[in-house]
């Protein structure tokens, strides 16, 4: 019995960093939609679950490299397309794509990063925030996973009354 804690001690030791605490992030960025360019949401979200697809733009800045592999990475431009079947307060069987290019502290391109969008499991609260959601499937952060959070300006209200075509927003997106 003792045998089998240790082996299982032992494993699970190497995927950790010291203290147990998660490994640092390969890159993390301020995200926020475009200026007069939000989210798109057709047909609008509701009040009720229903299939959608979410398309829209995405800038990413001030981003800093805690691991120190990607401190060349200093903002982006993403383009981000989903389906889901979502509501005000819920998004499920997203599936979708977006492209980020990246930008060095010059200001110039320095490549690309494609990602998967995908995200299973019931989300509640910030349904938005699984278009942040997935992996890195090429390009630059290569097989790294993706998360983040991106808080409408609007209020919950205002979508379960009226629905909501477009969402406006900021938050911040993680890699690593």
């Amino acid at each position: 019995m003792k045998r089998g804690w240790i082996i299982a001690l032992t494993a699970t030791a190497g995927s950790l960093s010291a203290g147990g605490a998660p490994a640092p992030a390969a890159l993390s960025c301020a995200v926020a939609t475009p200026a007069a360019r939000p989210l798109v949401f057709e047909p609008k979200v509701g009040l009720t679950p229903r299939p959608v697809q979410a398309r829209g733009h995405l800038e990413l800045t001030g981003c800093t490299s805690p691991d120190g592999t990607a401190t060349f990475l200093r903002s982006g431009w993403g383009s981000v397309r989903a389906t889901a079947r979502a509501s005000c307060t819920s998004a499920r069987q997203v599936r979708g794509s977006a492209v980020i290019t990246w930008f060095g502290a010059n200001g110039r391109p320095v490549g690309t990063s494609r990602l998967r969008v995908r995200a299973d499991r019931l989300v509640a609260q910030r349904p938005a925030d699984t278009l942040l959601t997935g992996s890195v499937s090429a390009g630059w952060l290569a097989k790294e996973r993706v998360r983040g959070g991106i808080s409408p300006a609007t209020a919950l209200l205002g979508c379960a009354t009226q629905g909501m075509a477009t969402l406006p927003g900021s938050g911040r997106i993680v890699f690593g």
